[in-house]
């Protein structure tokens, strides 16, 4: 039977879809429990939601150099190869961006590097776990600690890895999850933040008692947009969706204008239930995930990403490299319905988009060299062990 694999995905099950139903039908709503389940599960005090995780990582930014109220400090340090939504939420929250180079080998922060960079004007570090793979986080904490500026743990893509015990999203002064359609759990849209800092959480206050709910325009489009989710995902009709040009699947846009709104009441039952689940969701992404790091034989094509020995990844996808370009585009063309995708196509120092509140433009050779090689392979539930064989066996014929 023909099978068209997703990239990326969570499956809602047919429960959370009941669940989603009565609760909506009932008027419920399950927001409340949703933030007490992350206050619990991550040991914090304070805990947002809003509709996107770029939207709160807006907020979050707007609320940091609000914390540190000085007009200078206005510079974010980011990996120079990461989500571009990322780069955005800091146009959109006014500040600028000053890229830091990465270990093409890890995927994290080029640490030496970070530890150069002129930190005079920076106002916070922000972390990428790509992935669901842990950055050096530990490091990371301590060279934002040493130089008197705020961490931003962003685990958009690792809800559930761990990095020497402790959650990723934990690390630094406030951590930021993605519950969108693409995520290690999902609910179709969202974007949560959590902190102890007080001081922090007074002004994300003031500006989520401003923020706005969602229309019932937008809470019908979510709906929809559920409905299709939970019905197309499966490999057995995701090639539906997947014929559709105008869908844009799969493709990255940078978005210059974020709009950011509350968290929809409309969602929360499906995030709940996937909150509750969601070591049984990583279950099966790291399997797959270890499988592929296991079995998949590297060669003068193929090269792993180099895990730390003090992260628990959770594989949101499995990165490997391929050094050969007419190699990896004979794969990404070819193997495209095993959900075998490249990632972001640029790093952020070719954008153009970000140019104009760049600080400092040139050459980033570590993240140039991810944005040419790599490609991921899906660890998501609709793979089963046949799947994960055949994936494998088509990557090293095509690489041979």
């Amino acid at each position: 039977m023909f099978k068209y694999f997703p990239p990326s995905g969570s499956p809602i099950t047919t429960k959370e879809i009941l669940y989603w139903l009565a609760c909506n039908a009932f008027f419920v709503d399950k927001r409340r429990d949703i933030n007490n389940q992350l206050r619990d599960r991550f040991n914090v005090d304070h805990t947002y939601l809003f509709t996107t995780g770029r939207g709160a990582m807006t907020v979050l930014l707007k609320s940091l150099k609000k914390l540190r109220n000085k007009a200078e400090i206005n510079e974010v340090i980011i990996p120079a190869y990461t989500c571009y939504s990322v780069a955005s939420s800091i146009q959109n929250a006014g500040l600028k961006v000053r890229l830091c180079d990465v270990d093409p080998n890890t995927l994290s922060y080029n640490l030496t590097k970070l530890q150069n960079m002129p930190f005079a004007n920076v106002l916070c570090i922000i972390s990428a776990n790509l992935y669901g793979i842990p950055n050096q986080l530990q490091e990371i904490e301590e060279i934002a600690s040493e130089n008197g500026v705020y961490m931003i743990d962003d685990a958009a893509q690792s809800f559930n890895a761990k990095y020497l015990e402790r959650e990723v999203g934990t690390f630094g002064s406030v951590g930021l999850y993605s519950f969108d359609k693409g995520k290690n759990i999902t609910s179709i849209e969202g974007g949560g933040i959590i902190t102890n800092n007080s001081e922090l959480a007074e002004i994300i206050d003031s500006y989520y008692s401003k923020t706005p709910d969602n229309s019932i325009r937008d809470n019908l489009m979510t709906a929809i947009k559920v409905i299709i989710y939970y019905l197309f995902l499966n490999p057995l009709l995701y090639w539906i969706p997947a014929s559709l040009p105008f869908l844009n699947l799969g493709k990255t846009r940078y978005e210059e204008i974020i709009e950011i709104k509350k968290y929809s009441r409309l969602v929360a039952p499906i995030a709940l239930m996937q909150i509750k689940r969601s070591n049984q969701i990583a279950e099966k992404r790291i399997a797959n995930g270890r499988w592929y790091k296991n079995n998949i034989v590297v060669n003068k094509t193929i090269s792993k990403i180099n895990e730390s020995d003090h992260g628990m990844p959770v594989y949101l996808r499995y990165p490997i490299k391929i050094t050969q370009k007419e190699k990896r585009e004979a794969i990404l063309t070819h193997a495209k319905r095993y959900g075998i995708t490249k990632s972001y196509p640029k790093s952020l120092n070719l954008l153009i988009e970000i140019d104009k509140f760049l600080v400092n433009p040139g050459e980033f050779e570590g993240a140039e060299e991810i944005s040419r090689q790599l490609i991921t392979l899906p660890t998501h539930a609709f793979i089963n062990n046949n799947d994960r064989e055949n994936i494998k066996n088509i990557i090293e014929e095509m690489t041979a």
